[in-house]
């Protein structure tokens, strides 16, 4: 049985933020016995103290501590990304993750609480129709899975359109049939698309998600976003009855990744060179009444 939201959470950008349950996150960066890692890079170290936060760069430029930016304390993580840097794990990709955090992992039937905050500097270029992809919730692959199959979901910068402004999207992937590549050919795969916000650059965008992950329609996915340039928090997702993980197997499971990675360079140049985000305050807690507070980035 899982525990659901006890507490009232802010809908307006405006909204007052003084609200008893988030009076702990505001008060005290304190991590507490709900919490199962925060990333803060206050160390200085790439790891930020956990030896199982890996790293996946080609280059001494490609993910560094900076203590020139930071959302909280005084250091974040820097991930830049060339175009014909070579690639890393299959990919052109400077990332962090957190495969070998036991306590981090993720399971169908599971649900955790999950914060980030990741910055947009003023510099960034559009890019025609290429996304960037800045935050994952991945999945390891089970013998008879698709060997290019994509996260369970990831968060992604796409570029303006004709419609509508560059926004931050969250992508879910999901299949509940138990190795659909090699017997139907991803069949069963349902690929569903969320936009969050508009983007907003030269800002850190705060995000806090509750995930209870399944591979029927039994899940949810929970979001609230507030920037640095306009605090407060405002609900920007509330997903129920949802799938949002794959059916992979006995002894697969889920973990997280942060930096920058971008698909459309394995084909050939974009309209860019090159890519910098910044992340910092990475955090994952278990599914409590306090849950917000205990991954809140801003805190």
């Amino acid at each position: 049985m899982h525990h659901r939201r006890r507490c009232a959470r802010p809908l307006s950008p405006v909204a007052a933020i003084a609200i008893p349950c988030l009076i702990v996150a505001l008060t005290s960066a304190t991590a507490s016995a709900d919490t199962i890692m925060r990333a803060t890079y206050d160390n200085g170290r790439t790891d930020s103290g956990y030896a199982g936060i890996g790293a996946s760069g080609c280059c001494t430029y490609s993910l560094n501590p900076d203590g020139s930016l930071h959302r909280a304390g005084t250091y974040s993580i820097r991930s830049a990304l060339r175009y014909a840097d070579p690639e890393v794990s299959g990919g052109p990709r400077a990332e962090s993750d957190t495969v070998n955090i036991v306590a981090t992992r993720f399971q169908p039937g599971q649900t955790s609480w999950y914060g980030f905050s990741v910055y947009i500097p003023s510099t960034w270029q559009d890019d025609a129709t290429a996304e960037d992809i800045i935050f994952q919730w991945h999945h390891t692959k089970s013998s008879c899975d698709n060997p290019n199959r994509s996260p369970s979901m990831f968060l992604e910068v796409l570029p303006p359109s004709t419609t509508s402004a560059s926004k931050l999207r969250l992508r879910v992937n999901s299949d509940p049939v138990l190795c659909d590549y090699r017997d139907n050919a991803d069949a069963n795969l349902t690929k569903t698309s969320y936009d969050l916000t508009a983007l907003t650059k030269g800002a850190w965008h705060d995000f806090v998600f509750q995930v209870n992950w399944s591979y029927t329609q039994t899940g949810s996915i929970t979001a609230w976003h507030q920037t640095s340039k306009l605090p407060g928090w405002t609900q920007v997702l509330n997903a129920e009855n949802v799938a949002n993980t794959y059916n992979s197997g006995t002894g697969t499971f889920g973990y997280l990744k942060w930096g920058i990675y971008k698909p459309a360079w394995r084909q050939g140049p974009t309209a860019v060179t090159e890519r910098v985000v910044w992340h910092d305050n990475i955090a994952v807690a278990a599914d409590t009444s306090t849950g917000f507070q205990d991954v809140d980035p801003s805190a």
